[in-house]
């Protein structure tokens, strides 16, 4: 088992050598933060050993990632997908972002939604107006929400 500069050092050389546009489309910066809490939470959680044992299996062939024909690139999204699973019910961790991406999107759907009830309530006759003006009344109420729940959220050292 490294330890987490070794691996993030091994790390760097790999993902040097992938295209900029394919690491960046598949999320690879959580890779540091999730690598570092489990190297922190390895110490007094025996899952998050094996995870961070797995993850730095998953990420030996980082560099062929997106070959035609490998498993590497599924079998890791399966592994990272585990290990959220795993922080987020045991340890309470969420990755940063995720909170305010999910109260964002769902301030969309209720704000077009109101918007929609609220033209066919008026009888305004613009549905389009009621759906933007709904949307983005709904993503700034969905936005702000979030900010404050991950706020709330770091201060407790519950995001990586």
């Amino acid at each position: 088992m490294l330890s987490y500069d070794d691996w993030m050092n091994s790390l760097d050389e790999k993902a040097a050598k992938l295209p900029r546009v394919q690491a960046t489309l598949s999320n690879f910066q959580v890779l540091p933060r999730l690598g570092k809490l489990l190297s922190v939470k390895a110490q007094d959680c025996s899952e998050c050993k094996y995870y961070w044992v797995k993850l730095q299996e998953a990420t030996v062939h980082l560099d062929q990632f997106f070959d035609d024909g490998n498993r590497y690139s599924a079998d890791f999204d399966h592994l990272v997908e585990e290990i959220f699973r795993h922080l987020k019910t045991q340890h309470n961790f969420r990755p940063k972002g995720m909170i305010l991406s999910l109260y964002t999107f769902a301030g969309m759907i209720m704000g077009m939604s109101v918007g929609l009830l609220f033209v066919y309530i008026t009888n305004i006759g613009s549905i389009k107006a009621g759906v933007v003006l709904g949307w983005l009344i709904g993503t700034m109420a969905g936005w702000t929400a979030g900010k404050i729940k991950e706020g709330k959220m770091s201060k407790q050292n519950q995001l990586f």
